[in-house]
This record gives C-alpha cells, structure tokens and sequence, in this order.
C-alpha cells in the first residue's frame, strides 16, 4: 500500500506545525528563565555570573537528557 504525495505533504505540513509549536514553547520556558535573571538586582558581577551559570548548566542538563532519549528511542 503506498501513501500518495497529498497525504505526505499534509503528514509533513502537520509535522512542521507541532515542531514550530514546541519550538516556541522551548523558547519562551528559556526566555522566561532569563527574564529572572535579569530582573534581579546583583550586588556584584560574580553573582550574576553564578546565576547565569546556574541556567547554562540546567539547559546543559536538559540537552544530555533529550539526547539520552533519543538515542534510546533510535
């Protein structure tokens, strides 16, 4: 049985819009992490760049694990 080209396009074309979707959400859960950051009031440069690493190092940890579940689900 063969799946004709409409039916792919509209797979893919649907496929693209959930990819978009989650791809905003990712943004916007980072951007507000971010804003957190920013909104603060730092006595000093190494306490900011203690939090920034704090957040660099959480979105370390979120890349490892969706890799980890990728590559398990391969």
């Amino acid at each position: 049985m063969e799946i004709n080209e409409k039916l792919m396009r509209e797979m893919k074309k649907k496929m693209d819009i959930e990819m978009d979707k989650k791809e905003i959400e990712v943004t916007e859960h980072w951007k507000k992490e971010l804003e957190v950051i920013y909104r603060k009031r730092y006595e000093n440069l190494s306490s900011l760049q203690v939090d920034i690493k704090g957040l660099m190092d959480r979105m370390a940890n979120r890349t490892a694990m969706l890799s980890r579940m990728v590559k398990e689900a391969m």
